[in-house]
């Protein structure tokens, strides 16, 4: 797949970025996996914090659909179920995983949200990431990964409904004397030979800004996100364990010019804490002269 629309839908939707670095909060355990294994566990979207996640989109995707299908001459509640059964049967077959990162290197929503405020933020560069993880995914010569993706995550609603509205916009004009001339008793019958054919890439255009699109409640978290969609025939995931629940992931590499510095949470200010972390980084052959190692800037009394 060429993913042609995907691809012209992107620069006009989304915001790739341009350079600096981008900060990943994680507790000490999680940095000790990290920086010893060279690799980040992206856990999959159905797991996140933010249980409204992909449904926010869904859910101005049935709006958009429900009322532009509406105004026109077609049978609305036929196209408006299958379309939307389709979408949901689309995010099983392509699971969505998701790296979070942000754009502040020292966040007290982020400190307290990921860290409990006694952990780390690892500092990457940006164009290393980029071109260890974008432009060449780890598993892209093993045929596992559909497509590996990297934005800013945008929090404007107006901007979404424009996004969403064109897709559907083009959903329904690519099916619309079809859709004019079926009875409800072809409905799946239709559906099922004509829209993976179609409107396939449509849909995984709908299905990626609905890991970039959040509520703007969530803006001030400046996340950057870099989203891998992986075919769930071919998906080598595996389990983690967190309040008690089991979290599919996957893991990607990185490489050590990926890493440009580390900042200790602003409740961590312990002597031993930034030594211990220089003697960790030592042994797992970091160079310290070339990373930039401080203490987070957020004053706390205790």
């Amino acid at each position: 797949m060429k993913l042609e629309y995907l691809n012209k839908m992107m620069d006009k939707y989304l915001k790739f970025g341009e350079g600096g670095e981008l900060y990943h909060y994680t507790s000490i355990h999680g940095l000790e996996g990290m920086i010893r294994k060279r690799e980040f566990w992206v856990s999959h979207s159905d797991f996140l914090n933010d249980k409204t996640e992909l449904k926010y989109t869904l859910d101005l995707f049935k709006k958009i659909l429900y009322e532009k299908i509406r105004k026109k001459n077609v049978k609305s509640s036929i196209i408006q179920s299958h379309f939307i059964k389709y979408f949901e049967g689309l995010l099983k077959q392509f699971p969505t995983y998701i790296l979070s990162l942000s754009t502040n290197g020292d966040s007290n929503l982020l400190w307290s949200n990921y860290s409990h405020n006694e952990g780390y933020n690892i500092a990457f560069d940006f164009n290393n990431l980029v071109e260890d993880i974008v432009i060449k995914p780890t598993y892209e010569t093993e045929g596992n990964i559909l497509g590996v993706f990297a934005s800013k995550v945008i929090y404007d609603r107006e901007h979404h409904i424009k996004a969403i509205s064109e897709i559907v916009d083009d959903l329904i004009q690519i099916g619309l004397d079809a859709f004019s001339n079926f009875e409800e008793a072809d409905a799946p019958r239709f559906f099922h030979s004509f829209i993976p054919r179609e409107t396939n890439e449509l849909f995984l255009t709908l299905q990626l800004f609905s890991a970039f699109f959040k509520d703007q409640c969530f803006q001030q978290e400046e996340e950057y996100r870099v989203v891998f969609i992986v075919p769930h025939k071919v998906n080598k995931y595996e389990c983690r364990i967190s309040n008690g629940a089991f979290i599919p992931y996957i893991k990607v590499d990185f490489s050590d010019e990926c890493v440009v510095g580390l900042t200790v949470g602003p409740k961590n200010k312990m002597d031993i804490s930034m030594e211990g972390l220089k003697s960790f980084l030592s042994l797992h052959n970091f160079n310290l002269d070339l990373l930039g190692i401080k203490q987070s800037k957020i004053p706390y009394r205790y």
